[in-house]
C-alpha cells in the first residue's frame, strides 16, 4: 500500500448489483442483533395501563424503524459529494495509502510479536 500510494484509481467503479435494496432489507430484518435491540430496549417505554401492549411495541418499532430509515438516507445523501471530492484529491488518495500501510505493518508486527499461549 504504501509503495503504491502514487498509483492511478480506477476512474470507473462497478454500479451496485440489482437487488441490493432488497438484500439489505433482509439482511437486517434476519439479524439477530436487531430483535435483540427490539426486545430488550423499546419494552422499557410500554406503559401497561395505557393501551394494548402489542400495539404499543409495533408503534414504538414503526417510529424507531422509520427514524433509523431517514438517517441512513441523509447520511447517503451526504456521502456521495464527499465521495466524489475524495476520489478526485490526490493527496487524500495517498494519505489513504500510507495509513493503511502502516496499520497493515503495525498489525503485522502485533501478530508476529504476541506471546503464544
Amino acid at each position: 500500500m504504501i509503495r503504491t500510494r502514487n498509483a492511478e484509481m480506477p476512474a470507473q467503479t462497478a454500479a451496485p448489483a440489482q437487488g441490493s435494496f432488497r438484500q439489505g432489507i433482509l439482511t437486517e430484518a434476519l439479524n439477530p442483533k436487531t430483535a435483540l435491540f427490539f426486545l430488550s430496549f423499546i419494552p422499557q417505554f410500554i406503559a401497561a395501563g395505557r393501551s394494548h401492549v402489542f400495539l404499543q411495541f409495533v408503534g414504538l418499532g414503526a417510529i424507531s424503524v422509520f427514524l433509523n430509515t431517514i438517517a441512513d438516507v441523509v447520511v447517503v445523501f451526504m456521502a456521495a459529494p464527499l465521495e466524489r471530492k475524495l476520489k478526485n484529491s490526490v493527496r487524500f488518495r495517498r494519505r489513504q495509502r500510507v495509513a493503511s500501510g502502516v496499520g497493515m505493518i503495525g498489525l503485522g508486527a502485533y501478530v508476529a510479536l504476541a506471546e503464544r499461549n
